[in-house]
């Protein structure tokens, strides 16, 4: 079951123009023009819009990508900046806008596209392409995930059963086994020998998953903090059944023409 504002349909059939481009670029992909201002114009951010402390530092980052979005006005002094966000969309650029602390006005970069675009639908593809760029030279993806899945399968919903049943068994062995399984499932009474041994197994293994395999995803793709602890909690729960259901997610986002929508449509990916 995914669940997300989403329309998996294609959405850039129609031309926008720069009121939607720039709207869009301020919302739903607001962290590609973080990624672009810290690519094309050599300032700073943080890659997270959420500014998610389970995101802020990578092993691509410069040390200026710390948790704060930071503009480096000397080598040694490093100050915040704020608002940043795309303040025009031309033919032939895009005009980033963002405070500084230490000038009392709106700072304005300007970013030229390699070549002037002869419409809107070129200019659309062209801020696709530096996305693209930018969040790749950064480590990270220029797709943003902003949704769960959650595990509907019988298989899955058993596991997470088991899964709860450890700590419970683990507290309350006789409980468990000698008044419950007994009466119920007098198979599960062979276990009753090694529960300590599958519980703590299980946990060493499921928090393995998560560190390993299902947190490198969340900073990757910039998963917001609330959907990144609900993502992270399941993995605790079911594993790598978290993790594979977190690429069959993405995959229905992998394409240009689900992801990004030029249209008046008003979702949050």
């Amino acid at each position: 079951m995914v669940c997300q504002n989403l329309s998996l349909v294609p959405a850039m059939s129609s031309e926008s123009g720069p009121g939607i481009i720039q709207s869009k670029f301020n919302t739903v992909y607001r962290h590609s023009i973080l990624d672009i201002l810290t690519y094309y114009a050599d300032i700073p951010t943080d890659p997270n819009p959420d500014n998610d402390p389970l995101n802020t530092k990578y092993s691509h980052d410069t040390p200026r990508d710390s948790a704060s979005a930071t503009f480096v006005a000397k080598k040694e002094d490093n100050v915040q900046i704020r608002n940043v966000k795309a303040k025009s969309v031309e033919l032939d650029q895009i005009t980033i806008s963002f405070k500084h602390p230490l000038v009392n006005m709106e700072m304005l970069r300007p970013i030229a596209f390699d070549s002037k675009c002869n419409s809107w639908k070129e200019v659309e593809q062209k801020m696709i392409e530096m996305s693209k760029e930018a969040a790749a030279n950064r480590g990270l993806s220029h797709i943003r995930v902003s949704g769960i899945s959650y595990p509907t399968s019988i298989f899955n919903l058993i596991l997470i059963l088991l899964v709860l049943l450890l700590p419970f068994g683990f507290k309350y062995p006789d409980l468990l086994y000698d008044r419950f399984f007994a009466k119920y499932l007098p198979f599960m009474l062979v276990l009753k020998t090694y529960h300590n041994a599958i519980f703590y197994t299980t946990i060493c293994i499921h928090f393995a998953e998560l560190y390993i395999l299902m947190l490198p995803r969340v900073r990757k793709f910039r998963v917001p903090l609330d959907y990144a602890i609900e993502w992270s909690l399941l993995t605790i729960l079911d594993g790598y059944n978290s993790v594979k259901r977190f690429d069959e997610y993405l995959e229905h986002l992998r394409s240009d023409d689900v992801y990004y929508d030029f249209t008046e449509t008003d979702y949050f990916l």
